[in-house]
């Protein structure tokens, strides 16, 4: 039995799960040991070392067979798949679309269209925007591989594509505690995507050019907006984890509306904070004084991104505002019809 159980320590090695591994090891050792045994009745001998071969030899290589007990033997499954490319082909658009306009408005205000700036600009630009579309697709793929792994196969089924509709379900009244789960999985890749840029890409918040062969990069906000970066991440992170709760438990409880609630008016609280917070916009006239950029369109910019902000802001309050409505009059309504 001493290659037995080799063979189950190889297998367990092999095995991604990290639960019921020992379950999987017990249950196979007795599968094996029971067929050692039926094998050397049938052979009239004791069961020794040759048998042990013989049999081991034909059940399979340990990494074959640890294979069979892997549910999720890939990084994204079949059945998120689509959702991950329906994604994938709304994000990293919009994200080289909006680079590649800040690189085409950076090299139209900042040098004539000719020359190494005007190459350099444009040749930076792409690169901008070729990075920041490989990082966004990392962090979707991140953001899936997770949801393939903490979402229960009765959730992700429920994702089926139209194959699967039946235009019965027309008929049935929804369910108002029933999550949409597709608004929730956009939901989490975008703010997933927020963090991403705010932690580990702020440089594509800002505006660069090259002078005398050396690369600027003026910042589009100040230190004071990032002295808000712990509490952006504290509010993202949140509604992060619950909507992955949401997806799992697939319906809106009185205690995750509370939850809804709560961290959506810390949005409001943190969005308005930073509205009174003066100097947030790191573009201004002497942020401009050393670049190419004359003079009328550094301040054309500066007005530009100072306007801009703020309506930014009570656009995200206004959202912000709605939704904690919609959560105090689903709360209230189901504390009612419980009566």
């Amino acid at each position: 039995m001493n290659l037995i159980n080799r063979y189950v320590t190889e297998v367990g090695k092999r095995l991604p799960l990290l639960k019921g591994r020992e379950d999987i090891e017990k249950e196979l050792r007795s599968t094996l040991e029971d067929m050692l045994e039926d094998r050397a009745q049938k052979a009239g001998r004791p069961a020794d070392e040759a048998l042990e071969i013989e049999l081991l030899k034909e059940y399979g290589a340990p990494q074959t067979v640890a294979a069979t007990y892997n549910p999720q033997p890939y990084l994204i499954g079949p059945r998120l798949f689509p959702f991950f490319l329906m994604v994938l082909k709304i994000v990293i658009p919009i994200v080289v679309t909006v680079l590649l306009v800040l690189a085409g408005i950076r090299a139209a205000t900042e040098t004539p269209f000719m020359g190494a700036d005007f190459v350099n600009i444009v040749g930076a630009g792409l690169g901008e925007a070729f990075s920041a579309a490989i990082a966004a697709f990392g962090n979707i793929a991140l953001v899936f591989a997770i949801l393939e792994r903490v979402l229960p196969d009765e959730q992700i089924d429920d994702l089926k594509m139209e194959e699967d509709w039946n235009p019965a379900s027309l008929a049935a009244e929804p369910d108002p505690d029933s999550v949409k789960r597709g608004e929730l999985i956009a939901e989490i890749v975008f703010t997933f995507v927020g963090l991403a840029i705010l932690n580990l890409y702020p440089n594509i918040l800002g505006m660069g050019f090259f002078m005398e062969d050396e690369w600027i990069f003026i910042p589009m906000f100040s230190a004071a907006f990032f002295a808000f970066i712990p509490w952006i991440n504290a509010t993202f992170l949140a509604e992060i984890l619950l909507d992955i709760y949401l997806l799992r438990s697939a319906l809106w409880t009185p205690l995750t509306r509370v939850a809804k609630i709560i961290i959506e008016a810390a949005g409001i609280a943190l969005a308005v904070i930073i509205l009174r917070t003066p100097n947030i916009i790191g573009f201004t006239g002497k942020s401009f004084a050393n670049s190419s950029i004359s003079a009328d369109a550094a301040q054309t910019l500066t007005t530009v991104f100072t306007i801009m902000f703020p309506v930014i802001l009570i656009i995200v309050i206004i959202v912000q505002g709605i939704e904690i409505a919609k959560a105090v009059y689903r709360l209230f309504k189901a504390k009612y019809q419980t009566r």
